[in-house]
């Protein structure tokens, strides 16, 4: 049995994985591009956004696209394209980034918190239909860990209630569920190209839409600049010289770092689903990690390796110390920040913010415990990086260290409890990635 890295063994993983299992974020037809751009002077406006918009519906199947300055504005436009305002009700789940469920609240609508399934982390049409009231008028529908949801059952719902479906695609770009890839089967699409994302811009997002009104109301929130080509027959091209008060036009010079990283994403994405899956099935045999459950007819991409602890076959060793343990051994990994929005100020109404709180309806109980989301939140933890290059022998020594904590569980458990860490709570500030350190 090989002793563990932290009780003074040698490392299971030998090198970084940032060194020899990634790619690098921006593409060197990006920095071509960039140049470019800045010795036009196209630093502000450029036809290059206009460009990868077409090039990003020709990718998805999608009719229109809408640059952003991040995925967050877009969520704000597109719940605002769809009709979204005071008095209504937004169903979103609480296991997500604060970006899924913040817009809501800038649309001066209330969002109300839903569950998920435990086994996929993923909200469903169960989890959804209990919440549905008078005053429901959307459902913001994330797609977790690049998973898409069961969209089928979560449609038909919508179309039950004539609800309007935001598709949160994150972490999803490129991911399908029966052939049609998410953004396209609600009525708006958002994609974030933040730096983490496996499209990545450094800060920048976009929405699509098979639907025009939807598309020029989303431009009149933000992008005055495009309604006078609007045809001429749109109401909202008469806002042409004041837009409806924002200003969400992208920065070109984020846009071309993307443009460059669409080249490669259908190979590169391919080459991550092969990694990770290879890693699943050389852990397969470890109790104390359950990979996150795919849909029928899902495809997912593995924008974050996710997976469930399951404490009792470890001996009830606390996850910090899991973390801890894999850490040592050389392993990427980190915990999860998803699962506390239900719970925080901005959403309960206990703190003030520009004077406006979130108005929940009567008789709605603030704060209410979601049971599933909590607990997955205390035992999803990040497995391992993105592995984008063919490095089968990096990929075994993860599995090689997963392994070594299951051999040492004895010895770890004793180290936990020698060093008063058996309680030890992880606490992150709820972003999608925490690396342990």
């Amino acid at each position: 049995m090989s002793k563990l890295a932290l009780l003074g063994g040698e490392k299971a993983v030998k090198q970084s994985s940032g060194a020899i299992a990634t790619l690098p974020l921006v593409r060197e037809r990006a920095y071509e591009t960039v140049t470019d751009l800045m010795r036009k002077g196209q630093i502000s406006t450029s036809p290059i956004v206009q460009d990868f918009e077409k090039r990003w519906c020709e990718y998805t199947g999608a009719t229109y696209g809408l640059c952003f300055p991040n995925g967050t504005t877009s969520i704000q436009a597109g719940l605002f394209a769809v009709g979204v305002g005071p008095g209504d009700e937004v169903i979103v789940p609480s296991f997500t980034f604060w970006a899924s469920a913040g817009p809501i609240v800038v649309n001066n609508a209330t969002p109300i918190f839903c569950e998920v399934d435990s086994e996929s982390h993923l909200m469903t049409a169960e989890t959804i239909e209990p919440l549905i009231t008078s005053k429901t008028k959307a459902i913001v529908v994330v797609h977790v860990w690049g998973t898409p949801a069961d969209m089928d059952p979560i449609l038909a719902l919508a179309k039950k209630y004539n609800l309007k479906v935001v598709e949160d695609c994150s972490h999803a770009h490129g991911a399908k569920y029966k052939g049609k890839m998410v953004g396209t089967m609600g009525d708006v699409g958002c994609f974030s190209m933040q730096g983490s994302k496996t499209l990545a811009a450094g800060e920048a997002g976009i929405l699509v839409t098979n639907n025009a009104d939807y598309y020029a109301r989303a431009a009149a929130l933000g992008q005055y600049e495009r309604l006078s080509k609007l045809p001429e027959d749109c109401e909202y091209r008469k806002y042409s010289l004041t837009g409806f008060g924002y200003k969400h036009r992208v920065n070109p010079l984020a846009i071309a770092i993307a443009d460059a990283a669409l080249d490669d994403l259908t190979e590169t994405n391919a080459l991550r689903n092969k990694n990770a899956a290879y890693l699943e099935s050389l852990i397969s045999d470890l109790d104390y990690i359950t990979v996150q459950k795919v849909p029928e007819g899902a495809e997912r991409l593995y924008a974050y390796h996710y997976v469930r602890y399951n404490p009792a076959a470890l001996k009830g060793l606390n996850l910090n110390t899991l973390l801890k343990a894999a850490a040592a051994e050389g392993v990427s990994c980190g915990s999860c920040g998803y699962g506390r929005l239900h719970l925080a100020p901005l959403y309960t109404g206990d703190g003030i913010w520009g004077g406006r709180q979130t108005i929940y309806p009567e008789g709605f109980e603030k704060g209410k415990a979601l049971p599933v989301t909590e607990d997955l939140a205390s035992r999803a933890f990040m497995l391992a990086p993105r592995f984008e290059k063919d490095v089968p022998e990096h990929i075994q020594q993860y599995a090689e260290a997963y392994h070594k904590i299951l051999e040492n569980v004895d010895e770890l458990v004793e180290y936990e409890i020698k060093n008063n860490l058996r309680s030890v709570k992880i606490d992150n500030d709820g972003r999608s990635i925490n690396i342990y350190k």
